[in-house]
């Protein structure tokens, strides 16, 4: 199979997982707002507007489902790098993502910041459990497509 066929996968695989990924903040977020909304209110000063609501959720729900695309076609590219099979292979590279890029982010955000800690490690351990639904819906549908 070629290169191009492969990235065509990590796309429509991609695709998906961002889809699984915008749920995934859904349930997240709804778990955890009544814990950290008031730790939000009081960070207010950090954060832009979010008005109208609508449209800034949108604009996240499709920055999300491009990012899963993204993870995708870099998955399609790396795919015989990573170990394990099937669903594993796409929980392996989500904790790689998370570890490269989550874990630094959020690092940088605890030491040059005053956002809240338990926003932060909500962010930190919200994010681990994203990736790796990402992971996993990301594996499965990049094997199922042909």
């Amino acid at each position: 199979m070629g290169s191009d066929m492969d990235a065509k996968k990590g796309v429509i695989a991609g695709f998906s997982a961002g889809i699984a990924m915008v749920l995934t903040g859904i349930v997240v977020w709804g778990t955890t707002q009544n814990y950290l909304m008031p730790l939000y209110i009081a960070s207010s000063s950090l954060w832009k507007p979010m008005e109208p609501l609508e449209i800034w959720l949108a604009q996240v729900w499709v920055l999300t489902i491009f990012e899963g695309m993204l993870y995708g076609v870099v998955y399609s590219i790396l795919y015989s790098a990573i170990p394990g099979k099937n669903i594993n292979r796409g929980l392996i590279y989500a904790v790689i993502l998370w570890l490269v890029g989550t874990v630094p982010g959020m690092a940088i955000t605890y030491l040059s910041m005053t956002v809240p800690s338990e926003i932060i490690a909500s962010w930190l351990f919200g994010g681990l459990i994203n990736l790796l639904v990402m992971g996993a819906v990301l594996a499965f549908v990049y094997e199922k497509v042909k």
